[in-house]
């Protein structure tokens, strides 16, 4: 039977069936309605059931930084001030990451550093020259390496479609913004650390997708 265990920004599920196999640090990015909450949920509840020892999480976190950021959501406080908003939570996040990789756990994140580079990247254009380069220079200190990042891959006119149904939309959620955000994880994703998941499938389709991902990956490491 699985316990899972729930704190104010992730959660630890393990297992009792087996002992674990898995551990590293992964990352789940994506525009918005890619679903990287919904399927690494499930990631996390479907290897934590096999027995591995796994540490969702996710940003912004649930720290005071976090709702900072959220609340710069809202209140447009403008993009130079929002991305370091989205710094500190993240400098705030690191040592409870560092701390579950440490202890040999298989951490899962729910948006991380690229989804930094990726939205505040397309926000700060035209405010500041080269902004990826700009928000790697500014976040390296303070940003843990993931070891596997999984790009969540859906057209941005899918994302809006799914998401059409939100209570509280936000200025990140315009199609001409999400195609320069989609641009930019085009980018990204040339990084060897990547891997891309055809996400117009189903949830469980997506999740299926990347524990196989995780597996071959993680597992090729510790060999």
């Amino acid at each position: 039977m699985r316990r899972a265990t729930r704190t104010a920004d992730a959660f630890i599920c393990a297992s009792p069936i087996a002992a674990a196999v898995l551990k590293g640090f992964v990352t789940f990015e994506g525009i918005d309605g890619s679903g990287k909450t919904t399927v690494s949920r499930l990631v996390a509840e479907t290897l934590a059931a096999r027995g591995e020892k796994v540490f969702w999480t996710g940003e912004p976190t649930h720290l005071w930084t976090g709702e900072a950021v959220r609340r710069a959501y809202h209140d447009d406080v403008g993009p130079v001030a929002e991305s370091f908003l989205f710094l500190a939570d993240r400098a705030a996040h690191q040592e409870e990451i560092r701390r579950h990789v440490g202890a040999g756990e298989l951490v899962l994140c729910d948006r991380y550093t690229d989804s930094t580079y990726a939205y505040q990247g397309a926000r700060l254009e035209g405010v500041v020259d080269r902004p990826i380069a700009f928000l790697r220079q500014v976040t390296r200190p303070w940003a843990v390496t993931p070891d596997l990042t999984l790009l969540l891959r859906v057209p941005p006119e899918t994302g809006l479609r799914r998401i059409a149904g939100r209570p509280d939309r936000v200025r990140f959620e315009e199609l001409r913004f999400l195609r320069r955000v989609a641009k930019n994880y085009d980018g990204l994703s040339k990084s060897r650390r990547y891997a891309i998941l055809d996400a117009r499938e189903t949830k469980d389709a997506v999740a299926a997708q990347a524990i196989v991902v995780i597996e071959r990956r993680l597992r090729a490491r510790h060999r």
